[in-house]
C-alpha cells in the first residue's frame, strides 16, 4: 500500500501483482497540521511551518518534555518558549486522525489480510519523525519511508533524496520505460528520422505585388537604361 501525504490531501493506492486494486483520497495533509500547530501555539503561519519541519515529531515520548523551542517575538516582544512535548502532541493527535482513515481505507478494500509487503510512505508530510512507529501502531502494518534515490544515479543532490520528490521521480521513470517500450516496437527507418531541411526565403522590406516588388522594379529600370547606352 503507498500512501502519499501531501499538502493538501493525502492519497491511497493498493498494489497487487503490479495492478491498482485500490484507491481512495483523504482531505487532510499536511497543511492542517500546519493550522493545528498555529493555532495550539498561538503563533503565525510561517513559523508553524517551520516548527513542524524542524523540530515536529509524530511521537509525543516522554524525552520531549525538558525540550524547549525558542521562537523570535514579533515587532520587538520578548521570544516566545514552546514545549517540543506540546508541539509533539498537537502533531501526534492530527497525524492519528489521517492515519486511522488510511486504516478505515484499508479494511473497506479488502486486502487487509493480503498487504503482506506492508504500507510505504511518501510526500512532503513523510518526512515527520517517528511517523512509521505511529502507522504500525495505529494500524499493526509494518511501515517504512519511500525515498526516491534508489532510482537515482550517483552525485545527485541531497535534496533531490527527499520522499516530497517521489512522485515526480515516479513519473519520470513511467515515462522513461514507456518511451523505450514504444521505440522498441518501431522499426529501424521510424525510430531514425532526418529532420526536414527548411527552405530559406529571402525577405525585403517591402512586399511583393502582382508589379513585383521595390527591387526587382529598380533592377529592371537599370537594366533598360543600360540597354538603352549600349544602342
Amino acid at each position: 500500500m503507498l500512501v502519499d501525504i501531501g499538502g493538501g490531501t493525502t492519497d491511497i493506492a493498493i498494489f497487487q501483482d503490479g495492478i491498482i486494486r485500490h484507491t481512495a483520497v483523504i482531505p487532510f495533509g499536511g497543511n492542517v497540521i500546519t493550522e493545528d500547530v498555529q493555532e495550539g501555539c498561538s503563533i503565525i503561519k510561517l513559523q508553524a511551518e517551520a516548527l513542524k519541519v524542524k523540530f515536529g515529531s509524530a511521537f509525543a515520548h516522554e524525552n520531549l518534555e525538558n525540550q524547549m523551542i525558542s521562537i523570535p517575538g514579533l515587532r520587538g516582544r520578548e521570544p516566545k518558549e514552546i514545549s517540543q512535548f506540546n508541539l509533539a502532541r498537537i502533531i501526534q493527535a492530527r497525524m492519528t486522525e489521517i492515519i486511522e482513515y488510511v486504516d478505515y481505507e484499508i479494511k473497506n478494500s479488502g486486502f487487509k489480510r493480503k498487504l503482506i509487503a506492508g504500507i510505504v510512505v511518501t510526500g512532503g508530510g513523510a518526512q515527520m519523525k517517528n511517523l512509521p512507529q505511529l502507522f504500525e501502531y495505529t494500524t499493526g502494518m509494518a511501515t517504512r519511508i519511500g525515498y526516491p534515490n534508489e532510482h537515482l544515479a550517483k552525485g545527485m543532490v541531497d535534496e533531490m533524496t527527499s520522499p516530497m520528490f517521489a512522485t515526480g521521480v515516479g513519473l519520470l521513470i513511467k515515462g522513461m520505460e514507456r518511451t523505450e517500450k514504444t521505440y522498441a516496437n518501431m522499426p529501424i527507418e521510424q525510430v531514425v528520422v532526418e529532420a526536414p531541411i527548411k527552405e530559406e526565403k529571402i525577405t525585403t522590406h517591402s512586399n511583393p505585388d502582382k508589379k513585383g516588388s521595390f527591387f526587382e522594379n529598380l533592377f529592371k529600370k537599370a537594366e533598360n537604361w543600360l540597354a538603352d547606352e549600349e544602342k
